[in-house]
Formats: C-alpha cells, structure tokens, sequence
C-alpha cells in the first residue's frame, strides 16, 4: 500500500458526488427534451404570458427535431415512467447492494442506465410506449444507487466526517443544472436525439473513473494506507458490524421512528419532483421561454441548493465537534429544509407572468432545501447505521411515487383549468402544503435516536470486510 497525498476517503466523497451527479442527468433530462419533442397542443399556441406579444414570440421559435403529437397525460405518464421504474428498483436495492457490493450494483445500474438512455430515440420514433418502457427500466436501475452509496458512505465515513459525505449527494443537483443546460444547447443546434447521447457519452467516462477510484470497504482498497485505515475503523469502531445479515423488517416497519422518517422524505421528494418535472415545463410553457432559457434558468435554484447544500454538511460536521445536541440539530435544521421551501413554494401562486419574483422565489425554496443533507438524507443513518441502506431503498421506494405522482396531478390541473397560472398555481400551492406538513410532523415526532434494532445478530456470514 503507498501512501497517498490526498486521503482515499476524500476520492470516495468525490465519487459519491459524481455518482449523484450521473444519475440525475438521465433522471432529469427528460423534463427538458420533451418539450422539443411534441407538437403544441393548439397550432401557433402561445404562452399564457407571451399572449400580449405573440408575433415576438413565434420569432424565439426554433427547429428541434421531429415531433410528436402526445397529449397531456401521455406527456405525464412519459414523465412518471422512470419513476414507476425507480420504485421497482428500490425494494431489492438495499439487499442488492449489502450482498454484491456497492461497487459493482453501481457501475451495472448506470451502465444499463445510459444504453437505454440512448435507446429513448429509437423508442419514441416507434410508439409513446416503447419510451415509456425505456425510460421505465432507467428508472429500475435509478432505484439502485442511493442505497448503494448509503452502503458506501456507512462503510467508508467516520461519525465526525458524515456530514461532508451525505452532502456529497448533492451531486443531483449539478446533475440537473448541468443536464437542462447541456441538454437545452444541444437541442437548439443539434436537435433533440443528441440531448439523449450526450447524457449516454458521459457515462462511459463516468464508469471508468468509478473502477479506478472506487471499493467496497477501506480494506479492499488498493492504494490506502496503514494509518488511514487505522482511522477509519478507530472511528467507526461499535457502530458498523462486518456481519452480513437479513434486516430486521418486521422491526423496522412497527418502528415509529422510521415512520417519522418515511413521512419527511416523502414531503421532501415532492417538492424535489416539482422542480425537477414541472419547471421546465412552468418555464416554457407559461413564462414563455425558449429551451436555452429555460435550461439555465431552470437550473439557477438547483446550482444554489448545491452550494448551500456543501455547506450545510460542513456546518453539520462543526457542530457534532461542537456537542450539540444531534436531535436539536435535525429538528432546527427541518425548518430550513422543509418549512421555509414550503412556504416559498406556495408564494409562487401569486407571482403570476412575473418571471422575476418566479425565479427568486424558487431560487430560495431550491437552495435553502439543500438543509435536508443533515435531515431526511442523514437520519437513516441516525437511526441504524447497520441498515441504512435497507432503511434508505424503503424510504426511497415509499417517496418515489411522488415521482408518478406529481406529474399526474400537473397534468390533472392543466387539463381541468387549462395551460394557464391558474392551473399552475394550484400546483405549487399543493407542493407548500405537502413540504410543510411533513416537515411539522417530524419537528414534533421525529428523533435521532439510534434503534435496538440497528444491533446484528451474529448467525450470518461474514464479509470480507
């Protein structure tokens, strides 16, 4: 073993944000693709709030490839495909990535996840469906990969450096700046096909840095040295077992604590999918901004919850040195993740065509959430470290139908009141209300309190760890 300039586990903390960073990209860029992929609803539609200058904004207008004549709830269930997928994926995920291994669930997942990211051009040139279905299985393979880098964060960071490690996901939120403006450009020159194969380009490159960066646990790494083994397994000594062992399910799902948990993630995911699903559409659509515009702009409020979110997690780590209290800390920061976003959420029901207040107002919501690295993205960990992961591909799978569910319900609310800030307004109203009572039940019943059920019992295999 060499010993190297930069410790192995701050590579790990990069990978985990490159990882996030992957797959958001093929998450999210359908949110900006589809748009340049159908036909409007009304020939020469025009923007609710372009109504008073239509002639200037058909001149914005650009060729963006073939199109397609998909309604609204067909748009909508294109949307949800991958998150029906990602539910799917995330029952088996925890159990997946504790047996096989972190490393090898993730370099699969996202190898398949670009080949049929590229096969979502063929698909939507044969029938709606068919990309449906491609995006479904992106989905499936989506659903593998937090849990999998909760198994990797549990095994590689010590106690007082898990709040850099959980704010290394952030990385999906590069992931979707980066994806609606590489996307948003290429589309504009090249058309929307190679929004698709750029996203699938990049994974190749992703997975060969994996292999080469990445292991299991501190021991199987081949460039790690003696002493920062030694730190390593100091740290975590008592609180991680080398047992592999079938999770307490039973336990877990009469546990209260986990369903407080469970509540404030989904509450989180809902207002995550409302930006991520419903913006660029919101942007385009509504505000009337053409895809480049839409692409950046989009990806303001995403870029802010990226920095905010890095520093929550520093902010977080300070304060265990500190011996504050971890509940305290979990409860305090609720506010910052969940009621404060909610809030502003549902203020944008009265920005109107004001395109200004809009992005200012998601811009706070987005980046102020990035709090949730030290709440719902950490208190898995709180409560059992032994099955974090296990705990994470539950909470992921109960939260994920938020994914389905709130593109449906835009589409309900546009199909009822129509392409207007009235049908949208509903929408984000809707999503305050969700973040904020999520984020009230947990304030009040949530707890930081490792579980009795986190204990192993030592009838299993070991591991090689």
């Amino acid at each position: 073993m060499r010993k190297s300039f930069i410790p192995i586990r701050f590579y790990i903390v990069a990978i985990v944000f490159l990882t996030t960073y992957i797959n958001y990209t093929t998450r999210s860029n359908m949110s900006i693709s589809l748009p340049a992929m159908v036909n409007p609803l009304k020939k020469n539609s025009v923007p609710q709030c372009k109504e008073n200058d239509p002639e200037g904004y058909n001149k914005t207008i650009t060729d963006t490839g073939t199109k397609y004549d998909w309604n609204q709830n067909v748009q909508g269930l294109i949307l949800a495909a991958y998150f029906y997928g990602y539910l799917l994926g995330s029952i088996p995920s925890g159990i997946i990535a504790e047996w096989m291994g972190p490393l090898k669930t993730l370099f699969i997942a996202t190898l398949i996840a670009g080949i049929f990211n590229s096969l979502c051009v063929w698909s939507a040139q044969w029938h709606w469906g068919a990309l449906f279905f491609m995006r479904f299985i992106i989905g499936v393979t989506g659903g593998l990969v937090y849990p999998a880098l909760q198994c990797l964060i549990g095994r590689w960071a010590p106690p007082q450096e898990r709040g850099k490690f959980v704010s290394a996901l952030m990385g999906n939120t590069l992931g979707t700046c980066l994806s609606w403006i590489i996307v948003g450009a290429v589309t504009r020159e090249w058309k929307w096909p190679w929004g698709f194969h750029v996203m699938s380009i990049q994974i190749i490159f992703y997975l060969i840095i994996l292999v080469i960066f990445t292991a299991d646990s501190p021991e199987e790494h081949k460039w790690i040295d003696e002493e920062e083994l030694k730190f390593i397994k100091e740290s975590q000594a008592g609180q991680v077992s080398k047992t592999k062992a079938v999770p307490p399910y039973k336990a877990i799902f009469s546990s209260f604590p986990f369903w407080t948990l469970t509540i404030l993630h989904f509450g989180n995911l809902w207002g995550l999918y409302v930006q991520i699903t419903a913006v660029p559409k919101f942007m385009k659509e509504i505000i009337g901004f053409d895809i480049r515009q839409s692409g950046f702009l989009s990806s303001l409020p995403h870029l802010m919850r990226l920095i905010l979110g890095i520093g929550y997690g520093i902010l977080g780590d300070w304060l265990k040195k500190a011996k504050f209290s971890r509940t305290v800390v979990l409860k305090s920061f609720v506010l910052l993740s969940h009621i404060v976003p909610g809030i502003l959420m549902a203020s944008m029901s009265l920005v109107g065509c004001n395109a200004v207040a809009g992005l200012v107002l998601l811009i706070l919501s987005m980046s102020i959430n990035g709090a949730a690295v030290l709440t719902n993205l950490s208190n898995p960990t709180d409560l059992a470290p032994n099955f974090a992961g296990t705990i994470f591909s539950i909470i992921s799978f109960i939260g994920g139908m938020t994914g389905f569910i709130v593109p449906s319900i835009t589409a309900t609310f546009i199909n009822v009141f129509g392409e207007n800030t009235k049908a949208w307004s509903y929408n984000f109203t809707l999503g305050g209300i969700v973040y904020c009572g999520c984020g009230i039940f947990f304030i009040i019943f949530g707890t930081s309190q490792i579980q009795p059920w986190n204990e192993k019992k030592e009838d299993g295999p070991t591991t090689s760890n």
